[in-house]
């Protein structure tokens, strides 16, 4: 009784083990890259820009606005999008894939990047706790060769 006990646990076990590494075989990281501050990004047919507002305290909850942005197709210092001038735009590469919720929000080998007011805004956007202190604009993915000159 006592080895059928332990060949059932160790059966268990294999059978929790694999049913976790289904699925498409990761990649490894690629090394990751600083930010970059740009003047313009010039955004594709899979580019994606996201206006991103400001969270706004209730009673009981808070809540940020997220809107989907069309027909956007270069975003640059100096441009007004959805009511927001553009003053600064920073860039971060995704060394890997990651998604939440079902959503994928870094592209491994490509860039993402933060439109807002200023350089102090972009900077300062995101909370610790994942409030959004500024309004600002979300674009990705975004190839390399998309991203334009610092102004």
């Amino acid at each position: 009784m006592k080895g059928t006990y332990s060949l059932f646990c160790l059966w268990g076990s294999w059978m929790v083990a694999t049913s976790c590494a289904r699925g498409a075989p990761r990649q490894p990281d690629l090394a990751e890259q600083p930010d970059r501050w740009v003047g313009s990004v010039a955004l594709d047919s899979s580019s994606h820009v996201e206006y991103i507002g400001k969270t706004k305290d209730y009673l009981i909850t808070s809540t940020t606005s997220i809107k989907q942005v069309a027909g956007v197709t270069m975003v640059s210092v100096g441009d007004v999008i959805e009511g927001l001038r553009i003053g600064a735009i920073r860039c971060s590469f995704f060394w890997r894939d990651a998604s939440y919720g079902g959503k994928q929000y870094m592209w491994r080998g490509q860039w993402g990047c933060q439109a807002g007011r200023t350089k102090e805004e972009v900077e300062h956007a995101v909370a610790e706790n994942g409030d959004k202190r500024f309004d600002y604009l979300h674009l990705g993915p975004v190839h390399e060769n998309q991203l334009g000159p610092v102004p």
